[in-house]
């Protein structure tokens, strides 16, 4: 039965409403931990507990309350693990609750069973978000499809991890930021490249500004609130730096795996290299 691992940050209490609604479906898994920052409203936390959620204290360093999410699920459920920030799944719960639902099962029927699978976004959830997260997440994207060979989209703050996954992720993950997005699959990639696994969905659509309702309202609507919100130097900044930070996390990885595979290569050269010496000397 899946767990599920999440990080939150609500000082404002901006997502009481919906977890009103949904905080019932927390019971569909075996665990859920949630890594709330100390400034996240009483009222979400207390919320959360009533419904059997374990609360954690997070903090700014996502990377770290991912981890620490994910290893308190798996400690009470040493099964698969659905990662996702908080907000995510709460509108998820409300757009879309049969795929949310529905998302590990269709995963775990996957052969070979994948270790980690990066939970992306359709063409129509993609293209909801402002134009200051798609460009640079786009090429953050870029950089994991070209290390595993093929198009991904990890970068919607939600994966799945299968008991192998966890356990490889917790053993090697060091990013503090939200850099883990290309560092987890890099984990898995550099041990087996078929144990990585992508799936779309339509559920991870621009989420935020469903918790926001009278701030698009005073700015006249979405497109006005994303502009004054996103269209904004420190924002462009602060996107371009987590796209840097998260290439630079996922070539780390990798190439922490080039010696070994250097060496590995130059072994399997040698033994090629003396069978040839030998045939030629029986010859």
């Amino acid at each position: 039965m899946t767990a599920l691992a999440a990080t939150l940050h609500d000082p404002a209490g901006r997502m009481l409403p919906l977890l009103k609604r949904h905080a019932a479906a927390l019971a569909a898994y075996a665990a859920a931990a949630v890594a709330a920052t100390p400034e996240t409203h009483p009222a979400v936390v207390g919320l959360l507990r009533a419904s059997g959620a374990n609360l954690l204290r997070g903090g700014p360093d996502i990377g770290r309350g991912r981890r620490n999410a994910v290893a308190a699920a798996s400690r009470v459920a040493d099964d698969d693990v659905l990662c996702v920030d908080f907000d995510r799944w709460l509108f998820w719960a409300e757009t879309h609750p049969d795929e949310l639902m529905a998302v590990p099962k269709r995963l775990a029927g996957r052969k070979p069973l994948p270790w980690y699978v990066a939970v992306g976004r359709s063409r129509r959830a993609w293209e909801t978000h402002p134009a200051a997260q798609r460009a640079c997440e786009a090429p953050t994207n870029r950089a994991l499809s070209l290390a595993a060979g093929r198009t991904l989209d990890a970068t919607a703050g939600c994966c799945w991890l299968a008991p192998e996954g966890v356990r490889l992720v917790l053993a090697a993950s060091t990013e503090a930021s939200n850099a883990t997005d290309l560092e987890w699959p890099a984990i898995v990639l550099r041990h087996d490249p078929r144990r990585l696994g992508f799936v779309r969905v339509e559920g991870l659509a621009f989420e935020t500004a469903a918790f926001h309702p009278r701030e698009v309202a005073a700015a006249g609507g979405l497109a006005a609130w994303v502009a004054v919100t996103y269209d904004r130097p420190q924002v462009w900044a602060a996107r371009l730096r987590l796209a840097a930070d998260s290439a630079a996390a996922l070539a780390r990885v990798l190439a922490a795996d080039a010696p070994r595979r250097h060496s590995a290569g130059r072994r399997r050269s040698e033994r090629v290299g003396s069978a040839g010496r030998a045939e030629r000397h029986v010859g």
